[in-house]
C-alpha cells in the first residue's frame, strides 16, 4: 500500500482549524510550521480569515488547489459532512481526530460502522478515528497533535513506530527522542475505520529510511494479514518489535478438547512472534533499550555468540548470567586471542570470555583498546559488551573516545554498560553519544537489549522459510473424497472412530480397530486384530471415557472380551443416559511409547493453530505444550517438538529407547495440512495420545477427537 501522500503530502488542509494552539484543532498547524513542513497548509473554518499566518477558507471545495491530506477535528457528529467534501474534492487521505466513535458507546458503533462502509464505498482512505495522527521526521511533517511534539528538532532515524494507543504512543516516542534514537514514521492508528496498522507496517516495509518497525500492539482484527505482513518483513530482514499488551485469554470457555483449554490469546501471540521471529518486549524501557542500539549501532549482530569485557569481575559475571538467561551463548575464544589478551592485562585478570581487565585499564589506556580489537577480530564473537564502572575524569574520557574510534571502523556491534551517573560521566556520555556508540548504565539491560537483536539475526536464514507449507502428499486446499464423505454427516463432534478415519484420509495412521455393535461382533473383530486387544466406548456424547469407564485395555480372550463388553455399554448409560452409543470400538494394543498430543484449535484472530505437547492424562496439567500457527512445514516441527521439556523423553532419556521424532515431525506437518485444507470447518482436534515408537516404527494414533462447525 502507498502511502506515501499520506506521510508526506504536498499540502494539507486542517479541518475545523483553530488559532488557540492550547487546542486538538490549533496544534496541527501550529507543529507543521513549528517543525518546517515543506508544502502548503489550508485551514479550513468559516469563522476565520486567517490562522497562524495563513489564508483560512470556510470550506474544504473553497480550496483553490489540491489537497493531499485532510486533518479533520471537528464535532464526531459533523465529520460524515466533512468526509462527503473530502470525496469532492478529490482528497486521497483523511485522518479523523474527533472521538465519539465505536469507543464512546452504540451510538458511536452505529456511526463507525458508516464510516467503514463509506470508505469502503468511496475508496477514500482514512486514518482512526480517535487517533493523534501521524508524523514523517525526514520530511518534516507533524500531521498530528501531541504535546511530544513541541520537542524540537526532530531527531530523524530507522524505525518506524506503528501504534495502537495515540497518547502512550507518543509519550513513548517523546522518551525514545530524548534518548536520541531516531525514527522515520510515527502513526497513532485510532479506531482503525479503514487503514489499520497492518497497512502502516505494509508500507513501512518498502520504505527505504525504515529498518526496524517498533508496534504498540492492543489488538489485531486480522491475523492472517498480520502473518503476512510478518512473513514480508522477515523477508526483507527488517526485524518487528512489538509491546503487546491485553494478555488475558479471549473468550474464556469451557472447550471439549484439551487443545482448546491450552492456547489461550497470549499464548498463540507468542507462539506467532517466535514462529515468524518477531521480537517481543515487555515494558517502555524494553522498547528505549532495544531502540538505542538500532537507531545508534552502525552495525547489527550476526549471530548469537557475545563477547564482553569487563573492568569489574562482577560486571562480567552479571553479563554472563543475563546472556544465558536470554538464550545466547557466550563467545569461546580462540587460542589466539587469549594470548593476546593476556599481554594486555595483569596476572589476576582473566584472559577469557567474560575477559576480566581489572582497574589497572586506567593506567595502561593502550592495553584497553588492544583488548577490545583482540575481542572484535576474533571470528567466535559476534558482538561485544564492555562494562566501565567508576572511571572518572581523564581515563574516562580516553576511554569514551576510543570507544568511539574503534566503534566507527567495526563491522560487529559494540555496547557500553558504563555503571555510573550522569553528574560524573556527562561529558563521556556525551561522547558516546555523539559517535553513535549505544550505552547503558546497567549491564543487564544493555545483554537484555542486545540479545534480543542476536536471537532474531542468528535465526534470519532459518526462520525465513518457517511457516511455509513444505511439499506433502497432501496439497493444501484439496480435501480427499473419503474426508468429504465424513464431513457431510450433521454431526458436529465426531465419535473417535469417524475422527481417526479423518485423520487416515490426511495420511496419519491409527492402529487397526473395528466398531462392533454386538458381543458376535466385537468376538469377530477381536479374532480379526487379534488379542491382547482394547476396548473403548463409541460415543460423540462421552469424550472423556476413563471418567465413564468406558474404557478396557489389554483385554487378553473372548470372555473377558464378553464380559467387559456389557460393562463398557452399562457404565456409558450411567455416566450420560442421553448419549448417543455408537458402539465398542475394538482396537490392536499398540506397543509401548511416549505418549504426546498433537491439536488443533481455531483462534479468532489467526485461524487454525497447531500444538504438540506430552500427551496422556497429565497434559493440561503439565502444560508442557509448544504452539505454531497453521501451515507448519517439518522443519518448524521439529523445532515445536524441540521446545517441550518433554523432547527429552522422545530423545531417549535415563536410557530409554530414542522414539521416532522424524516420524512425529512429520504427522504434525500432515496434521497442518489437514487443518489448512478443511479451514473453518475444523474447530477443534486433539490426538491424545499418539504413541509414537521407537526409532524406524513410526507413530501410531491410540484416540482421537474431531470437533466440526456447522456447515453453512
Amino acid at each position: 500500500m502507498d502511502l506515501k501522500k499520506f506521510f508526506t503530502p504536498a499540502s494539507v488542509a486542517i479541518i475545523g482549524a483553530s488559532k488557540d494552539i492550547s487546542t486538538i484543532n490549533g496544534k496541527p498547524l501550529h507543529y507543521l510550521k513549528k517543525h518546517g513542513y515543506a508544502g502548503t497548509i489550508y485551514p479550513v473554518n468559516p469563522k476565520y480569515e486567517e490562522v497562524g499566518g495563513c489564508l483560512c477558507y470556510p470550506s474544504l471545495e473553497d480550496i483553490p488547489g489540491p489537497v493531499d491530506l485532510a486533518l479533520i477535528a471537528v464535532n464526531y457528529r459533523l465529520v460524515p459532512a466533512m468526509l462527503e467534501q473530502c470525496v469532492k474534492k478529490g482528497v486521497g487521505f483523511a485522518t479523523i481526530f474527533s472521538s465519539g466513535f465505536a469507543e464512546a458507546g452504540e451510538e458511536g458503533r452505529r456511526m463507525q460502522g458508516q464510516l467503514s462502509e463509506f470508505a469502503s464505498k468511496t475508496g477514500l482512505r482514512i486514518c482512526g478515528p480517535n487517533c493523534q495522527g501521524g508524523v514523517d521526521l525526514y520530511n518534516n511533517t507533524a500531521a498530528a497533535f501531541s504535546a511530544s511534539l513541541d520537542t524540537t528538532p526532530f531527531k530523524p532515524g530507522p524505525i518506524g513506530f506503528v501504534t495502537q494507543s495515540g497518547a502512550l504512543g507518543f509519550s513513548i516516542f517523546n522518551l525514545a527522542q530524548e534518548n536520541g534514537i531516531g525514527f522515520s514514521y510515527v502513526i497513532s492508528t485510532g479506531n482503525e475505520v479503514d487503514l489499520d496498522c497492518m497497512d502502516y507496517i505494509d508500507f513501512m516495509i518498502d520504505d527505504p529510511n525504515t529498518k526496524t518497525i517498533f508496534l504498540y500492539l492492543e489488538g489485531v482484527r486480522n491475523g492472517r494479514k498480520f502473518v503476512k505482513m510478518a512473513h514480508r518483513a522477515l523477508e526483507k530482514g527488517k526485524p518487528l518489535v512489538v509491546l503487546k499488551v491485553g494478555t488475558s485469554e479471549i473468550g474464556s470457555r469451557a472447550a471439549a478438547s484439551h487443545t482448546a483449554a491450552l492456547t489461550g490469546s497470549d499464548a498463540v501471540f507468542n507462539a506467532f512472534f517466535q514462529q515468524k521471529g518477531i521480537i517481543r518486549v515487555d515494558s517502555i524501557e524494553g522498547f528505549i533499550d532495544l531502540g538505542k542500539i538500532i537507531s545508534s549501532a552502525s552495525v547489527m549482530p550476526k549471530g548469537n555468540r557475545l563477547g564482553v569485557v569487563s573492568i569489574s569481575g562482577g560486571g562480567g559475571v552479571l553479563c554472563a548470567d543475563t546472556a544465558e538467561e536470554c538464550g545466547i551463548r557466550m563467545a569461546g575464544l580462540q587460542i589466539e586471542t587469549v594470548e593476546r589478551i593476556k599481554k594486555e592485562i595483569p596476572p589476576f585478570g582473566s584472559p577469557l570470555n567474560p575477559v576480566d581487565i581489572t582497574a589497572q585499564a586506567i593506567n595502561t589506556a593502550e592495553g584497553f583498546s588492544n583488548v577490545i580489537q583482540a575481542m572484535l577480530a576474533d571470528p567466535g564473537v559476534d558482538a561485544l559488551v564492555v562494562v566501565i564502572t567508576m572511571i572518572v575524569g581523564e581515563p574516562g574520557l580516553r576511554m569514551a573516545r576510543d570507544l568511539a574510534g574503534i566503534s566507527a571502523g567495526s563491522k560487529k556491534p559494540i555496547i557500553v554498560a558504563w555503571t555510573a551517573g550522569e553528574q560524573l560521566m556527562g561529558e563521556q556520555f556525551e561522547i558516546l553519544r555523539k559517535s553513535g556508540v549505544p550505552y547503558y548504565q546497567s549491564p543487564v539491560r544493555a545483554v537484555r537489549a542486545l540479545a534480543k537483536l542476536m536471537n532474531y539475526h542468528d535465526a534470519l536464514p532459518e526462520k525465513s522459510a518457517g511457516g511455509r507449507l513444505a511439499e506433502s502428499s497432501i496439497k493444501n486446499g484439496e480435501i480427499p473424497s473419503l474426508a468429504m464423505k465424513i464431513l457431510k454427516k450433521t454431526e458436529t463432534v465426531l465419535t473417535e472412530y469417524q475422527s481417526k478415519k479423518l485423520l487416515g484420509s490426511f495420511g496419519i495412521a491409527a492402529g487397526l480397530e473395528e466398531p462392533a455393535h454386538t458381543e458376535k461382533e466385537a468376538l469377530l473383530a477381536a479374532e480379526k486384530i487379534g488379542f491382547p486387544v482394547a476396548m473403548k466406548i463409541d460415543s460423540p456424547d462421552i469424550l472423556h471415557k476413563t471418567e465413564a469407564g468406558g474404557i478396557c485395555l489389554d483385554v487378553q480372550d473372548g470372555n473377558q472380551l464378553v464380559k467387559e463388553y456389557g460393562n463398557i455399554l452399562q457404565n456409558a448409560s450411567q455416566y450420560n443416559p442421553d448419549a448417543r452409543i455408537k458402539g465398542v470400538l475394538i482396537q490392536e494394543m499398540i506397543p509401548p511409547g511416549v505418549e504426546v498430543i498433537i491439536g488443533v484449535n481455531r483462534d479468532v484472530q489467526f485461524g487454525a493453530v497447531i500444538m504438540f505437547g506430552i500427551g496422556g492424562i497429565f497434559v493440561e496439567l503439565l502444560k508442557d505444550v509448544s504452539l505454531r500457527i497453521a501451515p507448519v512445514n517439518e522443519k518448524e516441527a521439529m523445532a515445536m517438538i524441540r521446545e517441550t521439556h518433554g523432547y527429552k523423553m522422545l530423545a531417549g532419556a535415563r536410557g530409554g529407547a530414542m522414539g521416532d521424532i522424524s516420524a512425529l515431525a512429520k504427522t504434525i506437518e500432515r496434521v497442518s495440512s489437514m487443518a489448512m485444507a478443511l479451514g473453518p470447518r475444523l474447530k477443534e482436534l486433539d490426538i491424545n495420545p499418539l504413541i509414537v515408537l521407537p526409532e524406524g516404527k513410526g507413530v501410531k494414533v491410540a484416540d482421537a477427537l474431531v470437533v466440526l462447525q456447522e456447515a453453512d
